[in-house]
């Protein structure tokens, strides 16, 4: 009985010293744990004028991820040899080589895109568990190299490229008057992708000089339509006729002529800068280092897939990505010699998951990190920028991925010393982060950097002052203060990729909306209608329709539709104006993917609509 006494009083005693504590220390713990004054914001502004105001959330919208792990895909062959340049000599260099191989290797030029012919073909043995230096030649080559086992099973395919360091004993005059230009993209990803999936880059940033242009807008549905605006300063539908009358209508030809050396370079052989027909947009002779004729190689004689949807290739143990890299890598020795205009763009992956941008975040933070510490950034004006958010897939489908599909990245990185000479039209740059922005504004930005001497305070105040007060032009450059009156019709942004206006949702079985949405159909049908192959589509479902608020002054009207057609259940959008007769305000996007459906065609274009017969 005693015991127990004692047992109750010390339970007692005990929980007195917890209470004590408890309400003793409550108020400290509040004080420790008070809440932030200003809470965090759930959204960003990326465009606040008077005439357009446009705001995301942080949060992306719900999505299904990918049915196959992105961190996952890996490419399952050997990696047998590399390229390395030493003494002014081409050597392939073999590792990793498990068993004895006879191996055949065709070479040929880096320079010729059009010449399929080899230079030069040849043989030699590799030794279980040695290693091996096969001399190649001299100067940009490429060499396919294909090796079989005592068996005849070919056990290792490649394709390598040389691109050698600049001859030392050749000293080009450094011209410091000069800025230059790269142009680094990465296709489908929105500002607000970048946000999310891309924090060592973001982090990196912090560090660097930059601005994040937040109303940077695509005027095109595809990669073709919103980079040709950018490198030529014309429309897609312009380009075209102009090629064969103006040979100087390229940024690349710009820049070749202001003594500056060009490279262009993709990860893929099929490029954005194809025309419909297949040949290639762009003059490719001015261009002294250009990666397509390695990925053509590549393609056509060494690439497999790693992914379910056959988008994601490589060759060897290396993924399209890594040559990609590799050859900007191998630039950046010509880069520090002289004044430089570079084009790369990074397609495979990103276009086909959503999730996949993060697994390219360390890749292009270590990129920046490489040209940092090369001194590169010190005279480089860099374009980190896409051409439009992701345009197929279940992310798309929902409200939040549609408006961000046209909101693509654009975060340009200069040199700080770039803002202590041109303090002026550095000054109109940054505050044009929140402005409405275009392609054909980075063209006009990128003739400004050929002529520094159009950057200096005076010459900025004079261009000022001779704004055109009425006809706005098409494209403005960055280093001038982009008007605050400008809307998506002055900047010549279709209705379809425009979120300034207030979107109200209508009743998908309105009258008028059954009516604008057999329209759109009938639009569809009339681009397939030569080609037999095709199945004339019927309209099956209209599932989404909204309302454009031009504003209570004005007496255009627009309805915003999504459609599905059958056959094939394909997905379209587009804009309809309502007047006398109905009108098409924007071009027809397809949101989802046809995969095989359009087999029996072959234009790109046409693809989007041609369910085959």
């Amino acid at each position: 009985m005693a015991k127990m006494l004692v047992r109750m009083k010390a339970l007692m005693v005990l929980t007195g010293i917890f209470f004590m504590l408890y309400f003793g220390l409550q108020p400290l713990t509040e004080m420790v744990e008070k809440k932030p004054l200003v809470s965090y914001p759930k959204e960003v502004v990326f465009v606040n004028t008077s005439e357009c105001h446009i705001a995301g959330p942080l949060k992306s919208a719900a999505f299904k991820c990918a049915i196959e792990p992105i961190n996952k895909m890996r490419c399952r062959k050997k990696q047998l040899t590399i390229a390395v340049t030493k003494g002014g000599n081409n050597f392939l260099v073999t590792q990793n080589v498990a068993k004895d191989l006879h191996c055949k290797y065709w070479l040929r030029s880096a320079r010729d895109l059009k010449n399929d012919k080899y230079l030069e073909e040849g043989h030699f043995d590799l030794e279980s568990k040695s290693s091996k230096e096969i001399k190649m030649g001299t100067g940009q080559q490429i060499v396919r190299i294909k090796c079989l086992d005592k068996f005849n099973e070919t056990k290792y395919h490649d394709v390598q490229y040389f691109l050698p360091p600049p001859d030392p004993d050749l000293k080009p005059e450094k011209n410091l008057g000069k800025l230059s230009v790269m142009v680094l993209g990465i296709d489908s990803i929105s500002h607000m992708h970048f946000y999310r999936y891309f924090p060592f880059v973001k982090g990196f940033l912090l560090n660097l000089p930059h601005t994040k242009f937040y109303g940077y807008s695509r005027v095109g549905l595809d990669a073709y339509a919103n980079l040709m605006p950018l490198l030529s300063g014309l429309s897609a539908n312009e380009v075209d006729p102009e090629l064969s009358a103006n040979e100087e209508a390229f940024l690349w030809q710009n820049f070749k002529l202001g003594g500056y050396s060009t490279a262009y370079g993709e990860d893929n052989a099929q490029g954005i800068l194809t025309h419909k027909n297949g040949e290639w947009g762009s003059p490719r002779q001015p261009i002294d280092f250009d990666l397509t004729p390695v990925m053509m190689e590549i393609d056509n004689h060494t690439r497999y897939s790693i992914d379910l949807k056959e988008m994601i290739h490589c060759t060897a143990g290396r993924t399209y990505q890594e040559v990609f890299k590799d050859f900007i890598l191998k630039l950046i020795p010509h880069m520090q010699e002289s004044p430089f205009f570079s084009f790369f763009w990074q397609s495979q992956g990103v276009q086909e998951y959503y999730e996949y941008g993060g697994h390219l975040d360390l890749t292009y933070m270590l990129l920046l990190k490489k040209l940092l510490d090369s001194n590169v950034l010190n005279n480089t004006l860099i374009l980190l920028m896409s051409d439009h958010g992701l345009r197929a897939g279940t992310y798309r489908m929902s409200f939040q991925g549609m408006k961000e599909e046209s909101q693509p990245l654009m975060v340009a990185i200069y040199p700080e010393w770039l803002k202590e000479k041109y303090p002026l039209a550095m000054e109109n740059f940054e505050k044009n982060a929140h402005s409405l922005i275009t392609p054909y504004d980075l063209h006009d930005t990128l003739m400004d950097v050929l002529s520094l001497d159009l950057l200096q305070d005076a010459s900025i105040e004079s261009r000022m002052k001779s704004y055109p007060a009425k006809k706005m032009p098409r494209g403005i450059s960055l280093f001038l203060p982009i008007p605050e009156h400008r809307n998506c019709d002055l900047a010549h942004i279709p209705s379809l990729f425009c979120f300034c206006r207030d979107l109200t949702e209508v009743p998908t079985d309105d009258g008028l909306v059954l009516r604008c949405s057999r329209f759109l159909v009938e639009s569809i049908n009339k681009l397939i209608k030569p080609f037999e192959k095709c199945h004339p589509l019927k309209l099956q479902m209209v599932l989404q329709a909204h309302f454009l608020d031009f504003g209570e002054e004005s007496f255009v009207y627009e309805l915003r539709l999504r459609v599905r057609t059958s056959p094939g259940n394909g997905i379209f959008e587009a804009t309809v104006r309502l007047s006398d007769v109905l009108l098409l305000t924007s071009p027809i996007s397809r949101v989802n993917n046809y995969l095989s459906q359009s087999y029996c065609v072959s234009d790109p274009g046409l693809k989007l609509f041609c369910s085959c017969i």
